[in-house]
């Protein structure tokens, strides 16, 4: 992180900590109604959110499915979609006639020379996006509203793993050093990229990160990220299986297919508490198709979820713990603000993070507030 700080974003580094150039913090008696678009991996969610002042706010929102097609197309579709989206998302709430600001916010590493001026450095998970080289992202939304007569102006953009840095300990901004804050992306999703030894990575890691679109890079996101935890948890059981350690050796098409084990899979059998673990049973069976499963067989696939969830969980409260220490925080106490499909659907993800935690912090972690996302 300390590297990143310093390095211009030429000199690349693990960890690029990215400036956003949002420099002050809300007070909480803000007013008025604005609009925040999230392109994720899998949707764009809309929403309107209104400020009451004394810390109240109320939301509004919709999520659409960005189709495949389109994280294999050009810029300008994926942009004319998000545009599209906030179009709709307008009619269906009756705003139509007001000029709204907007807040973009993208799960890709952006280069930011101003709050407004962001450009993807590069698409990551299953995205290959054409025609983004040294393009605005905030200005081509902008374009694609002008074009369409939307009354938006997008005003900000802002992703990955933020908080907030001491401008004085920000070297690579080459100003004066001062005693204000500002927000840093540190885009922590490329820590190890380039040198395996910071983080081991086991055979599965290494099929995982083999078969993706974008091999070698993106090597921490890539053990923790819920595209990738049900297909983690797959190589190792067809591995198993080839070693005839599961199911007798039966295979199935479904278990054969990349990516079809899903990582909700992953989580519904960490929780599976049945005696018989029934639920695990109807996942293998009814879903993948196993021809029969014993109770030792799920019992080894059930334990080969929880370790590789739990894996993920201790390396994401390594990346929470690297920023506490990093501001010297927890006396004091703080909160952090998750979002994702792993966070936010895997039932037990939370107590596994919040556990690693402790190992780290023991009653300390009683300071440590984490809450999803509200909207």
């Amino acid at each position: 992180m300390k590297i990143g700080l310093n390095k211009n974003d030429e000199d690349y580094t693990n960890i690029p900590m990215l400036p956003s150039w949002i420099t002050r913090r809300p007070t909480g008696q803000e007013l008025g109604e604005y609009l925040g678009l999230d392109l994720s991996r899998s949707h764009i969610r809309v929403y309107l959110v209104t400020l009451h002042g004394q810390g109240r706010i109320s939301t509004r929102q919709m999520k659409y499915t960005v189709k495949q097609s389109l994280k294999k197309g050009s810029i300008n579709k994926l942009v004319d979609f998000m545009a599209e989206c906030v179009d709709n998302f307008l009619n269906f709430i009756s705003k139509t006639r007001c000029t709204l600001f907007l807040g973009l916010c993208i799960s890709f590493p952006l280069h930011q020379t101003a709050i407004n001026n962001a450009y993807v450095l590069r698409w990551t998970k299953d995205f290959e996006i054409t025609g983004a080289y040294n393009k605005n992202i905030v200005e081509l939304l902008q374009t694609s509203f002008r074009r369409r007569e939307i009354p938006v102006v997008v005003k900000a953009a802002v992703n990955g793993a933020p908080y907030w840095e001491k401008a004085s300990d920000i070297g690579k901004l080459g100003k004066e050093k001062d005693e204000g804050e500002m927000i840093i992306n540190t885009e922590w999703g490329s820590f190890g990229d380039g040198r395996p030894e910071i983080i081991p990575h086991t055979f599965y890691d290494v099929r995982v990160n083999r078969q993706s679109v974008n091999s070698g890079a993106q090597m921490y996101e890539k053990m923790v990220a819920g595209l990738y935890l049900g297909e983690i948890v797959r190589l190792v059981i067809v591995d198993f299986i080839d070693r005839r350690l599961l199911f007798d050796s039966q295979y199935s098409a479904e278990m054969n297919k990349p990516y079809n084990f899903e990582s909700s899979y992953v989580s519904t059998i960490d929780r599976d508490e049945t005696s018989d673990l029934d639920d695990t049973k109807h996942l293998l069976e009814q879903v993948m198709n196993i021809p029969s499963t014993t109770i030792t067989d799920r019992r080894m696939v059930k334990k080969i979820c929880v370790l590789v969830g739990k894996r993920a969980a201790r390396l994401i409260a390594a990346g929470m713990s690297a920023i506490i220490n990093k501001r010297s925080v927890l006396e004091e106490g703080l909160s952090i603000s998750v979002e994702g499909t792993v966070y936010e659907h895997y039932s037990n993800f939370p107590d596994h993070v919040t556990n690693a935690l402790r190992e780290l912090y023991g009653d300390y972690v009683d300071r440590i507030n984490i809450g999803v996302r509200d909207m």
